[in-house]
């Protein structure tokens, strides 16, 4: 079960016996089981298979790996890029792999390996979906890095994961479409309620199913799950730990930081969060508008224009 599933996210205020809690939690999954989630690939489960291990085989993974050329490529070209900033370049999987650590290679290929799950699909919402996910994802990670945090690329993992559930709804059904909801007022109904009315769960949940499905960590699918409930920011008593909270605040100003991208305005209950986001992190006001420059020019050369470069040496953390 996913812990705290659906509508059991607000159970701390409407008072539930435990035998409720697990039977709500059920009945949620059972309807995501329904929408067929794509299993998990097996070069992830057999790195899972190896992570477990006291002495796991780099070079059995490797082996894996290797026989799918498309991942296996991409993997290559993301470790030899200009990010990780190796002094000498991965001339095979096994030294990526080497160079990585196993499991930040099986959060690499988790999110190489998630558009390879899904039908190839012309529609506009998919294309929409890839392209935003991708923008959240380094954004994410570039947020990361600028706060000097060691988990970055878990962070770009979070990112492509996210909101992955809207992926299975638009695979799903053909009339919908998550970028064509209108941003919420404090008066009307969230993109969540709404898909919670329509289709009995909503896409934090089957997110957070699949993630947990395809054995990404414990506070990456807690923190896809609670990613709408913002409130938790704020909460004295948490029921998530605190890695999952920080990487929600880390995604509530990486969607600020797309919302001024696409030049548009953030929805009413956005400055709310983004205030706790700020107290979560430690971060002033001031600290974000560096970072969130920094961040739109990374965006610009992520889509072919000047490289960005980055200023931030002194960060007020507290």
């Amino acid at each position: 079960m996913v812990t705290g599933a659906a509508d059991s996210r607000q159970t701390n205020e409407v008072g539930m016996t435990p035998q409720e809690f697990a039977q709500l939690e059920d009945y949620a999954e059972a309807i995501v089981r329904k929408l067929q989630l794509p299993p998990c690939p097996g070069i992830l489960a057999d790195i899972g298979r190896e992570l477990g291990k006291e002495h796991p085989d780099m070079q059995r993974i490797a082996l894996e790996a290797s026989r799918d050329v498309s991942s296996s490529a991409t993997l290559l070209k993301t470790v030899n890029s200009a990010w990780y900033g190796l002094t000498h370049k991965a001339r095979s999987v096994q030294q990526a792999i080497a160079y990585l650590g196993l499991e930040r290679t099986s959060l690499l290929l988790a999110g190489l390996l998630l558009r390879n799950v899904f039908p190839s699909s012309q529609r506009q919402a998919m294309a929409r979906f890839w392209q935003v996910s991708t923008q959240l994802a380094v954004t994410l990670s570039f947020i990361a890095r600028v706060l000097e945090r060691p988990d970055r690329d878990e962070l770009h993992t979070f990112g492509l994961f996210r909101d992955a559930g809207s992926a299975v709804l638009i695979n799903k059904y053909d009339d919908y479409d998550p970028m064509a909801h209108s941003p919420q007022t404090e008066f009307g109904p969230s993109l969540t309620e709404l898909e919670q009315a329509r289709f009995g769960t909503d896409h934090a949940v089957i997110g957070a199913v699949l993630a947990r499905d395809w054995a990404l960590p414990g506070d990456m699918v807690d923190a896809i799950l609670w990613h709408h409930a913002d409130f938790v920011l704020d909460m004295v008593e948490r029921p998530i730990e605190v890695r999952a909270v920080e990487m929600i605040a880390i995604g509530v100003l990486g969607d600020r930081v797309l919302e001024r991208h696409r030049g548009i305005a953030g929805e009413d209950g956005s400055a709310t969060a983004f205030g706790a986001a700020l107290r979560t992190l430690g971060l002033e006001a001031r600290d974000y508008a560096t970072i969130e420059a920094e961040a739109l020019s990374a965006l610009c050369a992520l889509e072919g224009g000047a490289q960005p470069t980055l200023r931030l040496t002194s960060l007020t953390l507290h």
